[in-house]
C-alpha cells in the first residue's frame, strides 16, 4: 500500500512506494528569507537511527555559526598581535570617530543575540564525544544524509557549497568534507540523547515495546486496484475498483495450485496501481505489522503459505488481492534486546517535540554543569522550564 500521504499512483513514475502504517516525514528545505520556500518534497531517507532534518535547525544553525566565527576572530587577533586596551583593561576592539567597542561590548552583544545558544553547542559537542562512540554504520548514515543535500543541490542545478549556503544558511562551508564533519558532529547529539534515554528504559518498557511493535515478518506478492479519487460518481468508482479485484481472484480460482505464483506476479505486472511493487511482480519483503496497515497486515497474517485472499481486501488505498509467499518468526527479545533500546529511544524523542531539551537537561547535570553568567544561567533555565511545562500542559490534556 501506498504510503498515507501518497497520492494517486502513476504508472510512467517509478515511485518506490512506502507500506507504512504511521505518517512518512518528508524533509523539507528551508530556504533564506530573500527567497521563497521551496515546495519540492522528494522521499525522505528513513533508518533505525532516526531522521536527519537539517533544515528544521536552520536558525541555530545561523546563529551558532555566526557566533563561533566572531569569538574564533577575537582569540586569533589576541594570539596573532597584541590588542590596545582601555584605562580600565578592557580590549579594544575597533575604533571610530567618537566611538571605541570593546571586547566586552561585542561580548554582550553576542550574548544577547545567541550567547546561551552556542555555549550549549559547545557543552553538548563535548558530552557527545564523551558518550559516543561513532561506528562504521554511523558514518555511513552520515554519508547518505551528505548524499540527500547533494541529491538536492543536483536538482537545483547549483553545487554543494552554492545550496548549502543558499537555501540552508550554511554559508560557511565550503567542501564535502566539512559537510560531513557537520553532520557527524549534530548527529553525535542525536546518539548520545538516545543513548541516555535507552540507558534510563526500564525492562518493563522495553518488552512492552518490543512485544507492541515486534512481529513475525511476512513475504506477500499483491496487486492494488486504486478507486478513482477524481471520479463524480464515487460510488461506482468504488465498484468498478472492487469489480476488478474480484475478476483478478476469478483468474486465480482458475489457476492450478503450482502456477499460483506466477499467475499472480503476472497479473500484478500488468494490472496493480502500486508503482513501488508492480515491475516486481507485487512482491514485498520481509514486512511487519509496523510496516503496513491494519487491514493488510491481518489479511497477510491468516493465510497459509501459498494461499490468497478470496476476497479483495479493502484499505484507505483501494483493494488488494494478497498472495502469501512465506513468513519468518520474530527475532527473540534478548537477541534484539539492543535495537529495541534504541527504536524505544527514538519512538519517545519522534512523539515528544520536548523531551530533547529535557533530557539533554539531565544529560548536562550528569557533567556538572555550573553556568557562571548569570543572564545565560537564566536564559537556559527558562529554556528547560518551558519544555517540562508543555510536556504537564499536554499529559493533562490526554488524561
Amino acid at each position: 500500500m501506498p504510503n498515507k500521504n501518497s497520492g494517486k499512483n502513476n504508472k510512467g513514475k517509478k515511485n518506490k512506494m512506502a507500506y507504512s502504517s504511521k505518517d512518512t516525514t518528508k524533509k523539507e528545505v528551508v530556504v533564506n528569507e530573500k527567497t521563497e520556500k521551496v515546495e519540492e518534497t522528494k522521499p525522505a531517507k528513513t533508518s533505525m537511527k532516526g531522521e536527519y532534518d537539517l533544515a528544521n535547525n536552520t536558525p541555530f544553525i545561523i546563529a551558532t555559526c555566526f557566533c563561533v566565527i566572531l569569538l574564533g576572530g577575537l582569540i586569533l587577533a589576541l594570539c596573532v598581535k597584541r590588542i590596545p586596551k582601555t584605562k580600565d583593561g578592557n580590549e579594544i576592539i575597533a575604533t571610530l570617530k567618537g566611538k571605541t567597542i570593546t571586547a566586552d561590548t561585542l561580548y554582550q552583544e553576542l550574548k544577547s543575540e545567541s550567547g546561551t545558544s552556542a555555549l550549549m553547542n559547545i557543552i553538548d559537542e563535548y558530552i557527545a564525544n564523551k558518550e559516543v562512540k561513532v561506528t562504521k554504520e554511523d558514518k555511513e548514515y552520515v554519508q547518505e544524509v551528505v548524499d540527500y543535500y547533494k541529491q538536492y543541490a543536483e536538482y537545483y542545478g547549483v553545487d554543494l557549497q552554492t545550496f548549502l549556503a543558499n537555501y540552508v544558511g550554511l554559508k560557511d562551508i565550503t567542501t564535502e568534507d566539512e559537510f560531513f564533519d557537520y553532520v557527524l558532529k549534530d548527529y553525535k547529539k542525536t546518539l548520545a540523547v538516545r543513548k541516555f534515554i535507552a540507558d534510563e528504559a526500564s525492562e518493563k518498557d522495553l518488552k512492552t515495546y518490543y512485544n507492541e511493535n515486534y512481529s513475525d515478518k511476512l513475504t506477500v506478492r499483491h496487486i492494488l486496484i486504486q478507486v478513482d479519487s477524481e471520479a463524480e460518481d464515487q460510488d461506482a468508482a468504488d465498484k468498478e475498483a472492487y469489480d476488478k479485484a474480484v475478476s483478478l481472484i476469478e483468474q486465480l480460482d482458475k489457476t492450478d495450485s503450482k502456477k499460483l505464483e506466477s499467475k499472480i506476479t503476472d497479473l500484478a505486472k500488468n494490472n496493480s496501481d502500486d508503482t513501488g511493487t508492480y515491475s516486481d511482480g507485487g512482491l514485498l519483503e520481509d514486512f511487519s505489522k509496523n510496516d503496513v496497515v491494519s487491514e493488510f497486515w491481518d489479511a497477510s497474517e491468516k493465510l497459509k503459505d501459498g494461499e490468497y485472499t478470496k476476497e479483495p481486501v479493502k484499505t484507505v488505498y483501494g483493494y488488494h488481492v494478497i498472495y502469501k509467499v512465506g513468513s519468518k518468526a520474530k527475532e527473540k527479545y534478548k537477541d534484539v534486546k539492543d535495537e529495541v533500546k534504541n527504536k524505544y529511544a527514538e519512538s519517545l524523542l519522534s512523539s515528544d517535540s520536548n523531551l530533547q531539551v529535557t533530557k539533554w537537561d539531565e544529560l548536562r547535570k550528569q557533567y556538572k554543569l555550573s553556568i557562571k553568567d548569570d543572564e545565560m544561567k537564566a536564559e537556559y533555565k527558562n529554556t528547560v522550564k518551558a519544555a517540562k511545562n508543555s510536556d504537564s500542559e499536554e499529559a493533562e490534556e490526554n488524561e
